[in-house]
């Protein structure tokens, strides 16, 4: 009888978690890529820029609640290798940084010639120097 007890709590336990859940998912801003090269030059056509010290940020606001997010690295930079070592760097600032995008927008992050030079704090604190900018 106790053993049958338990288990029901158990369960009642299991799915206050998964309601937490689905609400949690549910309060978060979702967000896509930029894909096409027509999205980005419509972004880079009405669109405020800020400078930073790794990257340069092209934004707008949206007007669905969907953030879009692009990134440019050119082949200035160096090879195929370093290219990709700086998009890896930059998803895992924007994924660390989620919780910030708060307001729907529409941003391309474009990596500086010397962005291999700093560090990851420099990186995500001119993300969040943008993000506080348009909010």
């Amino acid at each position: 009888m106790v053993l049958g007890q338990e288990c029901q709590h158990k369960v009642a336990k299991k799915s206050s978690l998964e309601e937490d859940k689905k609400e949690e998912k549910s309060s978060q801003l979702n967000i896509n890529k930029l894909r096409k090269r027509s999205e980005f030059l419509d972004l880079r056509k009405n669109c405020s820029t800020f400078h930073g010290t790794a990257i340069i940020s092209n934004y707008k606001k949206s007007n669905n609640k969907i953030s879009k997010i692009g990134l440019t690295v050119t082949k200035k930079i160096g090879s195929a290798v370093v290219r990709n070592k700086i998009k890896r760097i930059l998803r895992a600032v924007i994924q660390k940084n989620k919780k910030i995008f708060v307001t729907p927008i529409r941003l391309e992050i474009i990596a500086k010639k010397e962005f291999l030079k700093f560090k990851f704090e420099v990186i995500e604190k001119d993300l969040k120097d943008v993000l506080e900018k348009i909010s």
